[in-house]
């Protein structure tokens, strides 16, 4: 029996099991009883789900389903008033609804207003009337979209928006992030600013902002990616863009869920979440378990626990908490495959006693103070420590004479094709302690009968990492020999802000200004002196500083049309590790600096219908190349000079079911990018194209919904052909580490059924990720080439009460 066929009994079998649960609540309507049923609605008419649904005067409560709607049968006849409450939103009540026996009443209820966080700073946010006036590129991926596509990991999410390139090289379920945004390099995502709840995820926001953490997409809300000149109001990156994954916030009304999934390579995944309010007090709290062997046999194990408490003060003044715990052990390696490893299996993995532990422990306080409708300050301290432990097995590319292998791994006969396996092994092991406070101010007034809207404040952080390599003496040994020691204490304060100035009804203009000063130092107590490991004492300390300025405008000539433009500084401080040598001494790097320029148009229609095209220029006065192991053949230190990238994005999206009002859910989305130019412009490497930055990618999405329940959603991925060097080497060499990466096309589809009941609901599904298996080089750093994903079947269950 086929694995599709075998799957496709699986989810039968779950919808049946599904419909038999539900015959078991259903009472047979009676002649004396109606219905009331409709759709949950958001300001701008767009689907709710997972709202909570209740007859005020009975106490009967449901939970919307997936396509916003509800329905609450055998209703006595009555007048009765429905409220409705949501994340993200105010709660709201119907009109009287008055039902006479025998007879089913429709009526659509909408949210009126959105409601702001308390744990958590929205980059974009949820108002579509706030977001028509930000002047740039913006992209949110909705809870629905979440839902709707069941997704592994956050690479699958966020290679579906538009300028965004994903690298998969860390193994299965994205366990470490490479997201490289209009052709910068994907490497550990250390050139775009990535934040969880308007909080900087990386091990050092300053010093390393490389992802090593990748917060788990299952606990995810939405997610909001911001590309224009209002990215300077979130450092210190302001290069690329800012990512922000958004976390639930405590429910008004008491509620939870629980799912469990299984497939293929012992894939398992639990989560569950639970929350509510309770007078002035709201919890919430969310589990989730994650393992499996993964492809290329990368095992690995995800435990994740995130809670959350709100506590109203005051009317006007409200305090938030919010912890997080993190732990994972995987045997995710930097090894890849040589090309003939990969031509002949490439499901193998040469070390596989590689192993990384990631520990993070989070925690924040917030206060936020409304004194009035059209003023909120935001004040959060926060504090967390990430510990990264990483045992890497020693080899050589080619024999060594006089040492011994424990094993060969490939073909010797090829030059470059075959992996020497050392007994020993070098243990990576860093820790990073990170601890900040920022203070956002907003205000809404007028100025000559014109609106206008100011956000400024201050951040202060405080970084110090711990830097030890230990020579093990097997290669499964955790203890060994001290060989480098070091330690990077660190201190950036920035302080920013912008105006949004409204001209009548049409026009806006968005100055805006960021200052950064950033001071470090690094101290090392221990290296290699004649190549014997020594204490020592070396120092070199350094600063950096920048005013980093932008300015943006729209104009919106008819509603829901907006044409918009934009111009901001690109601004990164160096890596610390890179900034000072070995030797104490600061190394001439300098910082990197751009000019990023931006304009499109925009088109969010309450009828169904969105659309965004943008074109954009990032224009480089200094690109740094870090000297990063994990950038593979890009891994030379260099000030890379002058680099240009040019490009559009295109975007379209359709609900056929708003379009022509229909209770049958029709969804299609867009999403192209062409850049065209991605070259370096003077140096050794002049008009060569920048590694790891296709020139097409494309993604078309399609769903539906059916009115009782059954969903399905096919997606398509193309990502173009790439270079892995800056040499612009398009044959392969033995090792796999240089050569061009062809093109790829992805495919997904998933399942599912939903059955509402009202106090739960249950949900069976089916996922199948890259549905054609295809086998595809997704990148050849860091040390050889990375397979992709292969295909992966999964099926599992959702319950929400």
């Amino acid at each position: 029996m086929t694995l599709l066929r075998r799957l496709f009994l699986v989810f039968i079998a779950g919808v049946l099991m599904t419909v038999f649960v539900a015959n078991q609540f259903t009472v047979e309507a009676q002649s004396s009883t109606g219905t009331i049923q409709g759709s949950i609605l958001d300001p701008n008419g767009g689907a709710v789900p997972d709202a909570s649904v209740e007859i005020v005067e009975l106490k009967r409560r449901i939970i919307s389903a997936a396509a916003g709607t509800y329905q609450f049968a055998n209703v006595p006849p009555g007048d009765y008033t429905i409220r409705i409450v949501a994340e993200g939103y105010n709660q709201a009540l119907s009109p009287v609804i008055s039902l006479t026996s025998g007879n089913a009443i429709t009526q659509d209820i909408s949210f009126k207003e959105v409601r702001g966080s308390v744990n958590q700073v929205d980059v974009i946010g949820t108002d579509r009337d706030a977001i028509a006036e930000i002047p740039g590129s913006v992209a949110v991926i909705t809870r629905e979209e979440l839902r709707a596509s069941h997704p592994m990991d956050a690479n699958e999410v966020l290679r579906r928006v538009t300028g965004v390139h994903v690298r998969e090289d860390s193994g299965p379920v994205a366990l470490r992030l490479n997201v490289g945004i209009r052709g910068l390099n994907p490497d550990r995502s250390r050139q775009i600013l990535v934040l969880e709840d308007g909080i900087p995820l990386a091990l050092a926001p300053y010093g390393e902002p490389e992802l090593y953490y990748s917060p788990p997409i299952d606990r995810m809300q939405r997610v909001e990616v911001l590309k224009g000149s209002g990215s300077i109001l979130y450092g210190p990156q302001t290069i690329g863009g800012v990512i922000n994954f958004i976390t639930p916030d405590p429910p008004k009304r008491s509620g939870g869920s629980f799912e469990i999934v299984g497939g293929q390579r012992d894939f398992l995944n639990f989560k569950t979440n639970y929350g509510g309010t309770i007078g002035k007090l709201g919890l919430y709290g969310s589990f989730l378990r994650k393992q499996g062997d993964g492809f290329r046999k990368f095992n690995f194990g995800v435990t994740d626990f995130t809670g959350k408490l709100n506590y109203a003060l005051t009317d006007s003044q409200t305090l938030g908490a919010k912890i997080s715990i993190y732990d994972e052990s995987s045997n995710s390696t930097y090894l890849g495959l040589t090309q003939r490893q990969f031509e002949l299996d490439p499901n193998g993995n040469p070390v596989p006693d590689d192993r990384l532990k990631v520990n993070r422990y989070f925690g924040s306080i917030n206060h936020q103070f409304a004194p009035n409708s059209t003023t909120l300050l935001n004040t959060t301290v926060y504090a967390y420590n990430t510990v990264r432990n990483w045992r890497r097995q020693d080899f050589d590319r080619a024999r060594v004479a006089g040492r011994s292998y424990l094993s060969l791994f490939g073909d010797e006969s090829i030059p470059g094709g075959a992996i020497f396996l050392r007994n020993s092994s070098g243990n990576r092991n860093r820790e990073f302690n990170v601890a900040g406070i920022e203070s956002r101010l907003s205000k809404e007034y007028s100025i000559a009968g014109n609106r206008s809207n100011f956000t400024g404040g201050a951040h202060f952080v405080y970084e110090k990492a711990f830097d030890d390599y230990i020579l093990g003496t097997t290669s499964t040994s955790n203890d060994g020999i001290l060989r480098d020691s070091e330690n990077r204490p660190a201190r950036g304060v920035s302080v920013f802000s912008q105006n949004r100035f409204t001209i009548g009804k049409r026009f806006t203009v968005t100055p805006g200004l960021r200052y950064e000063r950033y001071k470090y130092e690094r101290i090392i107590t221990r290296a290699r002196v004649n190549n014997i490991p020594t204490d020592v004492n070396r120092r070199g300390e350094d600063s950096v500083s920048a005013f980093v300025p932008g300015i943006g405008v729209t104009f919106q000539p008819v509603e829901r049309l907006t044409i918009f433009a934009g111009v901001h500084r690109g601004f990164a401080p160096p890596r610390v590790k890179d900034a000072v040598s070995s030797s104490g001494v600061p190394v001439d790097l300098d910082a990197e600096y751009s000019w990023n320029y931006e304009t499109g148009v925009r088109y969010a229609a309450r009828s169904g219908f969105n659309a965004e095209a943008t074109f954009y220029v990032l224009d480089f006065e200094n690109q740094i190349i870090p000297a990063s192991q994990s950038g593979g053949a890009t891994s030379t230190l260099i000030n890379a000079g002058e680099t240009l990238h040019r490009g559009i994005e295109l975007q379209a999206g359709f609900d056929f079911g708003r379009l022509f009002d229909t209770s049958h859910r029709i969804t299609t989305d867009f999403r192209y990018t062409n850049l065209a130019v991605a070259q370096f412009k003077n140096g050794i490497f002049d008009g060569n194209r920048l590694p790891y930055a296709p020139e097409n990618l494309f993604s078309f999405i399609a769903g539906y919904r059916h009115p009782r329940g059954f969903g399905t959603q096919y997606d398509v991925t193309f990502v173009g052909s790439q270079f892995a060097d800056n040499n612009e080497t398009a044959a392969s060499n033995a090792n796999g580490e240089i050569g061009l990466i062809p093109s790829y096309t992805l495919h997904n589809l998933s399942f599912d059924y939903e059955h509402r009941f009202e106090r739960f609901s249950i949900s069976p599904f089916v996922t199948i990720k890259n549905l054609t298996n295809r086998v595809y080089i997704s990148s050849r750093a860091p040390e050889g080439i990375q397979p992709g994903l292969f295909r992966q079947a999964n099926v599992g269950l959702r319950v929400q009460f």
